[in-house]
């Protein structure tokens, strides 16, 4: 994607006025997902890339609800399978509260100035992800560690954090320990159930 100048502009002060971000969001993962650690490693954008995460970059994504989560999901499956609900083979899912602090967030959902506003647009109106993995290029090399965006399903805001820019302990699960109880505990004696 080529950048006019006036969006470069625009992007580049965008940058500047990096701000902190600190909250709690979700995150929705299949069953083979579920310990708390492969939650936030990046592994999967490493390998596979995603909205605004070139292949190669560990980060990880989140939403800013619940409910915003569950679409992700569906309308993720809906566009790599034709259909809107999840896979069976992708149940169980667990969804984790996930905690984040950085000190350099870009917010794409706010009003942002008309060439830039149009340069996201495009980028959400795609299902390719080349295009805002071109841009989000741009400020990952300048050290951004997170960014808000809108939901390309139309409703609701997600959140990548870029973990190699983001400070250790930048994201971490919430109640890592009481799931990994959870996760340990020996199942129930069949009349206990």
């Amino acid at each position: 994607m080529k950048l006019g100048r006036a969006a470069r502009k625009q992007l580049d002060e965008l940058i500047a006025g990096a701000v902190p971000l600190e909250g709690d969001f979700f995150r929705s993962v299949a069953f083979h997902y579920f310990h708390p650690d492969d939650v936030i490693s990046g592994e999967g954008t490493r390998l596979n890339g995603g909205r605004f995460v070139p292949v190669g970059v560990k980060a990880v994504f989140a939403s800013l609800d619940e409910q915003t989560a569950f679409r992700e999901v569906t309308t993720r499956k809906s566009a790599l399978g034709g259909r809107n609900q999840i896979n069976v083979g992708e149940y169980p899912r667990m969804m984790y509260v996930i905690s984040v602090v950085t000190h350099r967030n870009l917010d794409l959902a706010a009003t942002l100035p008309l060439e830039l506003a149009e340069t996201v647009a495009r980028c959400l109106g795609t299902p390719q992800h080349s295009a805002s993995q071109e841009l989000a290029a741009v400020w990952i090399a300048r050290g951004i560690e997170s960014v808000v965006f809108p939901s390309a399903t139309g409703v609701g805001r997600n959140i990548v954090v870029y973990l190699a820019n983001a400070d250790a302990g930048s994201v971490v699960v919430r109640n890592r320990d009481k799931v990994l109880a959870a996760l340990r505990r020996p199942r129930l004696p069949k009349r206990a159930r």
